[in-house]
């Protein structure tokens, strides 16, 4: 990794994940910190470690609505230091080449997104899940909504149905995407039940999907114009860990094959130390107003 010297804020999973990526040099002599810990905490740990001179990397959901995005975002400009949700998924080098695809022209005029992200999650493994602050909207909807946003533009509306459990915590989510260039994006996800978990954008020209597991994905494929999307019994079959190492396999050494190497985050680590480095004080991927649009639509959706 890179020399920024990165504090890391909060415990769990994703904070040790990142200790081993980027060390943990302690906040006194950190250019930058990563943030982790609990949702809830995120948007106060941001802007404290703004106000401290830091640059800041925050786990998604960077805030638990709107006007804590808002605040934070005010609070990176008035300071001029970098700020950045993390997500990782747009800068895995399959993810990359699909939006690059998209940009270059090569699907024609991009009209359509389907994504998904869904597993099933017991309770009694990831409790902070299902509490208050957590939730399939804040945990897991961040993605597809950070990419269609990406692929398609902002949002004009939205509609969507939100499935909640006895506990009143949401569980299952569909959300469709009407954005102001006119293009549609349809997106899911769940604790409940195990989702196709892939991307796909479609345009006038033809389609690109990145295949599953989307949050460590390693495969495209390209269609062409009018061409249906994967069929039912071929997404359920490519779930099965032995298909997906053997569609690996027969795409290595193919323009198909885009592999993320050694951690599947080391990329988007590398997109924040290069704009740190070049005193950027957003992404111009994950930028400042796709994070607080982002949260707009989390926090709508968590009304219902």
């Amino acid at each position: 990794m890179p020399s920024l010297r990165f504090a890391v804020i909060g415990r769990g999973r994703m904070a040790a994940t990142m200790r081993a990526l980027v060390g943990d040099v302690g906040e006194d002599k950190a250019d930058a910190v990563y943030i982790a810990g609990r949702n809830r905490d995120h948007a106060a740990r941001s802007l404290a470690a703004l106000a401290d001179g830091k640059a800041v990397l925050c786990e998604k959901p960077a805030t638990m609505g709107v006007a804590e995005a808002e605040a934070v975002v005010a609070e990176s400009r008035r300071t001029g230091l970098l700020y950045m949700e993390a997500v990782a998924t747009p800068f895995l080098p399959a993810v990359a080449a699909a939006l690059a695809a998209v940009r270059s022209g090569r699907i024609g005029a991009p009209a359509r997104v389907e994504a998904s992200f869904g597993y099933r999650v017991r309770r009694a493994d990831h409790p902070r899940l299902f509490e208050a602050d957590g939730g399939v909207l804040a945990d897991r909807a961040v993605y597809p909504l950070m990419l269609a946003l990406i692929a398609l533009g902002p949002v004009r509306g939205m509609r969507c149905s939100v499935d909640r459990d006895a506990a009143g915590i949401d569980v299952a989510a569909r959300l469709t995407l009407d954005h102001a260039g006119g293009g549609v994006s349809d997106l899911a996800v769940s604790f409940v039940e195990r989702l196709d978990n892939s991307l796909r954008i479609v345009g006038d020209g033809g389609a690109v999907e990145v295949q599953p597991p989307l949050l460590t994905a390693q495969r495209l494929r390209f269609t062409g114009p009018g061409r249906a999307a994967p069929s039912p019994l071929w997404r359920h079959a490519r779930q099965n860990p032995l298909v997906r190492r053997l569609g690996d396999l027969g795409s290595r050494g193919s323009a198909r094959w885009h592999p993320f190497g050694a951690s599947p985050y080391a990329h988007e680590i590398e997109h924040f130390v290069a704009l740190h480095r070049a005193g950027a004080i957003e992404s111009p991927v994950i930028s400042h107003a796709r994070t607080v649009e982002v949260a707009r639509l989390v926090e709508q959706a968590r009304r219902l």
